[in-house]
């Protein structure tokens, strides 16, 4: 279940983790992996926030290979370390070659290969039998300094085009954004203004608060929100 294993899963994550924030206490109104897992339902559900967002990916791909699901993953942040998933199926003594063949990972090297790959989605879902779908590196790929205004706004229209078509088909699509690493580059009311159309396109947007302990305050998510408020009144 969700439960048993998600502390474990996120250890994906924790054991490479550079710096340590468990002297950090949990912000009010966050939930955990365990809580926010369970509930992802059809639709796109947004996941962004600092430091990092990418490095959860593959971790809340494992609950859907754990139970049988094929998961179609579009990594455009080089963020899927197999390795990690194989280390952590040996260790909780599954064959970690049954979650790989689970697994179908297409890499982006640039952001005109992740729009292209993003094109023929649909046709990937449904070769595969697949209905979860995990992208990153969008829209972070296009805060690249060496892409200029016109490529960048070309290659978004071109992928949010594709995200719109799987509307109304029963995906799950999970997209982890990070942020831009030189932020003045790109101040907000530029190409800040792609990860603002994503929000507002999304069925669920969670901001990442801490990568390492995996919490999350719901934005935009009616269920989860009232989920947080709960429990902040217990807090």
């Amino acid at each position: 279940s969700s439960d048993v294993c998600s502390s474990d899963l996120l250890a994906m994550y924790q054991e490479i983790s550079v710096v340590s924030e468990a002297h950090e206490l949990p912000l009010p109104q966050t939930l955990t992996f365990g809580r926010v897992w369970p509930r992802l339902e059809a639709g796109l559900t947004l996941l962004a926030g600092a430091p990092l967002a990418s490095p959860l990916a593959l971790p809340f791909c494992a609950p859907f290979l754990l139970a049988g699901e094929t998961v179609v993953a579009v990594d455009g942040a080089n963020c899927f370390e197999l390795y990690r998933l194989t280390e952590w199926a040996r260790r909780k003594r599954i064959n970690p070659l049954e979650l790989l063949q689970r697994l179908r990972v297409a890499r982006a090297f640039t952001p005109f290969q992740l729009a292209t790959i993003l094109h023929h989605i649909p046709d990937e879902m449904q070769r595969h039998g697949a209905r979860r779908l995990v992208i990153t590196g969008f829209p972070d790929c296009l805060f690249d300094e060496e892409l200029n205004e016109t490529e960048a706004r070309n290659t978004f229209a071109r992928c949010q085009a594709s995200l719109a078509a799987l509307r109304g088909m029963p995906y799950t699509v999970l997209l982890f954004a990070d942020p831009p690493r030189h932020p003045a580059r790109h101040p907000a009311g530029q190409r800040q203004r792609f990860l603002d159309t994503l929000a507002q396109e999304a069925r669920v947007v969670l901001e990442v608060k801490n990568t390492h302990r995996g919490e999350f305050v719901p934005v935009k998510a009616p269920g989860l929100l009232a989920d947080a408020a709960a429990c902040a009144g217990r807090s």
